[in-house]
């Protein structure tokens, strides 16, 4: 009785540690020869090959978890050998297709020299997928291969089209963008040239007032932008640089001109060729603004100029090929902030189509203040005029959609420092 009872409790904690310790699983490998050739790969050398590994066990067919596929094409001294892997384990591709060449003239040792690579290559998935601790993977250099940095460029060019139009019979109307984009980047330093322009035009029928006269409802209207600027990276999470900008209005436009430049610093908590294309980052500017007014401001200026500053913060993640960002920025005036300031939220989505076309949409919403129009200085019949002092509304929303089609510098650099200043 004693000792049954004893049988019985070592029995009971023999059971966990013989489950525990329930050996491996070998992968079922069947070998198939569609057609021999001239040598003994099929199929006594790939046989060799699974017996020689304990991951593989050789199965029957109806069994096997991979089944192998050798059929060898006799071309002059050599036997091309097609190995068509056809698996079924979880987490590995179904079907592996690989060719390796046999030189008929060479001994067993030799062939079997060639063939192992091809069937380590093709099997390595299938045994990666169930036991991944067990695979490792090694590239040697290529013999007698003279290794040739090839050449690159850090220079890259950009052209973005953007734009939208109606047309009834009565209306019409239309907007375009355009920009061209040069750019110098390496690891440590980024720099830029760029000029924009962009056209609408609106066409409606007049306006009939009660006197048979008719007000212009036609308007159009246009603009350009240069920029040029550059910044250093000193470390990977604080970078400075400047840049100078360049705008002009039509005569209907807020300016005749303005001109303002910058020179700022920032911080980055990540590396600003990041992998993954993720970005954190705060920017602080500060500067100098000159503006030349078309219409004479409430405060009776047509000229003026004075130092501004700002912070924005930036934030990007990228899934593939689709990247979400969003841009806090506050901004203004130095001396007085209440007379110009302003605030903004930026969201974006960017998808890379190919490797020269991108599309992006973004979308912003702003409060602002700033010096309006001298009413005095409007013309109320002047249609045209009036529909373009949005400018001084204090929120204002806007969307924009745009295709970019570009050639990138060949370098491989990538830095995505002060893209805000």
């Amino acid at each position: 009785m004693i000792r049954a009872l004893v049988a019985a409790a070592a029995l009971v904690l023999l059971l966990p540690r013989s489950a525990a310790a329930e050996p491996a699983t070998p992968i079922r490998v069947n070998v198939e020869c569609e057609q021999y050739g001239r040598t003994k790969a099929c199929p006594a050398f790939l046989l060799g090959l699974v017996d020689a590994n304990k991951a593989f066990l050789n199965s029957p067919r109806a069994s096997a978890d991979v089944v192998i596929y050798a059929t060898a094409h006799q071309i002059a001294l050599v036997d091309k050998l097609h190995l068509r892997f056809v698996g079924k384990i979880t987490g590995a591709p179904p079907v592996i297709e690989l060719d390796v060449d046999l030189d008929t003239r060479g001994t067993d040792d030799e062939q079997r020299a060639q063939l192992e690579p091809a069937f380590l290559r093709g099997m390595a998935l299938y045994v990666a997928a169930r036991y991944p601790s067990i695979v490792t993977v090694a590239i040697a250099a290529p013999e007698d291969v003279e290794t040739v940095e090839p050449k690159t460029t850090p220079w890259g060019i950009s052209f973005s089209l953007g734009g939208n139009g109606n047309r009834t019979e009565s209306y019409k109307s239309g907007n375009a963008y355009g920009e061209i984009e040069v750019t110098r980047v390496t690891k440590t330093s980024r720099a830029i040239a760029e000029i924009s322009g962009s056209y609408g035009v609106n066409i409606q029928p007049p306006l009939v007032l009660e006197d048979g006269s008719e007000v212009n409802l036609d308007t159009k209207q246009y603009g350009v932008a240069m920029a040029i600027g550059g910044g250093y990276l000193f470390n990977p999470c604080w970078s400075a640089g400047a840049v100078t900008k360049f705008h002009r209005d039509d005569p209907k436009g807020q300016y005749l001109y303005g001109s303002e430049t910058y020179a700022g610093i920032e911080w980055d908590k990540y590396a600003a060729d990041d992998p993954r294309g993720n970005r954190l980052a705060i920017l602080y500017k500060a500067g100098w603004r000159i503006d030349r007014y078309n219409i004479r401001n409430e405060l009776g200026q047509r000229w003026t100029q004075y130092p501004y500053h700002g912070v924005i913060a930036t934030g990007s993640v990228r899934k593939d090929k689709v990247s979400f960002g969003l841009s806090l920025s506050a901004q203004g005036e130095v001396l007085k902030p209440q007379r110009r300031h302003n605030l903004s939220a930026s969201p974006y989505v960017e998808i890379q189509l190919g490797n020269h076309v991108d599309l992006s949409m973004s979308f912003s919403i702003t409060k602002r203040a700033l010096p309006g129009p001298d009413e005095s200085q409007i013309d109320p019949s002047d249609f045209a005029l009036s529909s373009r002092l949005s400018y001084a509304e204090p929120l204002s929303v806007n969307g924009a959609f745009n295709l970019t089609i570009h050639w990138d510098r060949t370098n491989g650099a990538r830095n995505d420092r002060l893209e805000e200043l």
